[in-house]
């Protein structure tokens, strides 16, 4: 009996040990639905939104603009509606089309990131289309976006356009304006895209710039050229920086 109980004793103790050993606590990227998560690896405490949790992208408008003979940038001006989720990295395709809806270039694809509560601008440069004229562009994305917590100051408009400016040089046309950083991070790597529109409201020109590095409380000015002059005078500069959350959070 004593030896019954001292193995008994022994196996229980293995047992407990084993199980210590192997036992493995819910994570989110585990590949399993446990702990308190919604979805596999995500909801509850996890930083990724389930699929359904989170509105689709809105795409409200994507136009082509020339830049020279046989030459386009493209614009898809688009909306998250989510408050505090964004998109770390998705793919996307530009196709650009013809008045009898024939391709006119290679689809144009790229990797963006989509910040939240945000109207923002995907831009594509230097489209050759030869001698074809590009009428309508279609945009889409080319896998299912992964959706991420993000904190909810990132919804708000970081950094804030100041002083929009055009000139017509003659042979070319420049628009200038300041950048102001209300934030407390200092940012890097903002694309910021400046659309112009007419008296109408329709965008009818489109270009890009960079800016490498913001200090939180700075102001930095900015310059958009474009090779030839406008034909028309701008009723209205929209300027867009793009704050990506994730790089600001160094994530």
């Amino acid at each position: 009996m004593y030896t019954a109980v001292i193995a008994l004793l022994v196996l229980g103790g293995g047992t407990i040990l084993l199980y210590n050993q192997f036992k493995q606590e819910p994570t989110c990227f585990d590949g399993k639905k446990n702990g308190i998560e919604i979805g596999v690896d995500c909801g509850g405490t996890c930083s990724r939104v389930c699929e359904g949790q989170a509105r689709n992208i809105v795409v409200l408008w994507a136009r082509p603009f020339e830049v020279a003979p046989g030459v386009y940038n493209v614009v898809a001006y688009i909306e998250n509606q989510n408050t505090n989720a964004g998109i770390r990295a998705v793919q996307y395709e530009f196709k650009l089309y013809d008045k009898d809806n024939i391709l006119v270039a290679e689809p144009f694809r790229g990797t963006t990131f989509i910040g939240p509560n945000q109207r923002s601008a995907v831009f594509a440069s230097g489209i050759q289309t030869g001698n074809r004229i590009p009428e309508t562009v279609f945009f889409h994305f080319l896998e299912q976006p992964q959706w991420d917590i993000v904190e909810q100051q990132f919804g708000l408009q970081l950094l804030l356009p100041h002083d929009q400016s055009y000139q017509d040089l003659g042979t070319s046309a420049k628009v200038t304006a300041t950048i102001e950083n209300t934030s407390f991070y200092d940012l890097e790597s903002v694309p910021v895209v400046a659309v112009i529109y007419d008296a109408q409201g329709n965008a009818f020109a489109a270009s890009q710039t960079f800016i490498d590095r913001i200090t939180q409380g700075a102001n930095m000015p900015i310059t958009f050229t474009w090779l030839e002059p406008f034909t028309q005078v701008p009723a209205r500069i929209e300027i867009i920086p793009r704050v990506n959350p994730f790089l600001a959070h160094g994530r």
